[in-house]
């Protein structure tokens, strides 16, 4: 079976959506907690903030992952994008993404580690393969928690946007309603 005819991006608008618990465990185990948030407060993100999304995603009607995205004029921000440990591997991921962004009818942000060690390349990498161009704008993603650094990263796009003339107003979107910066 084409895994393409059978990856499903589920649009989660409940809070209470017992999705989220599966959403949650993979989001924990897939990010260090300096690259995210409290769970508790995405689940009052898909309450409150119309902006927000979460996308559980289904193979063959089986969880398999998720994709927290925010929406701005003029372009869809990529918070963050996980495949669950048990469906990794397989090419799933591009799968997923090649789906989610055919999809989207804005152009699509993402951040991504600086290129410094070979994780980041082939993180990179996977994302050009899938049409992301990456940007050479210097760029700071603000901390989640108080106290926290900044971390340098950057941006990569995806679709028609020219963050040459829209950096700024890309990059004070994201700072200021994702990270309330």
């Amino acid at each position: 079976m084409d895994v393409d005819q059978v990856i499903v991006c589920e649009f989660v608008e409940d809070f209470k959506n017992p999705v989220l618990n599966q959403v949650e465990k993979t989001y924990n185990d897939s990010f260090p907690e300096g690259e995210r948030r409290a769970f508790s407060l995405i689940r009052d993100l898909v309450k409150d903030n119309s902006n927000f999304h979460v996308f559980a995603v289904y193979r063959e009607d089986v969880y398999v992952g998720f994709i927290t995205a925010w929406t701005f004029d003029g372009f869809t921000y990529i918070e963050h994008f996980a495949i669950d440990e048990a469906a990794r591997n397989g090419g799933i991921g591009g799968k997923v993404l090649g789906r989610f962004l055919s999809e989207i009818k804005t152009p699509v942000v993402l951040e991504v580690e600086l290129p410094t060690e070979e994780m980041s390349r082939r993180r990179i990498g996977f994302y050009e393969r899938l049409g992301f161009k990456l940007d050479n704008h210097v760029y700071f993603q603000p901390p989640y928690r108080q106290g926290e650094s900044f971390i340098e990263m950057r941006l990569m796009t995806h679709g028609d946007i020219d963050l040459g003339k829209s950096f700024e107003l890309v990059k004070n979107n994201i700072h200021k309603q994702v990270y309330g910066q």
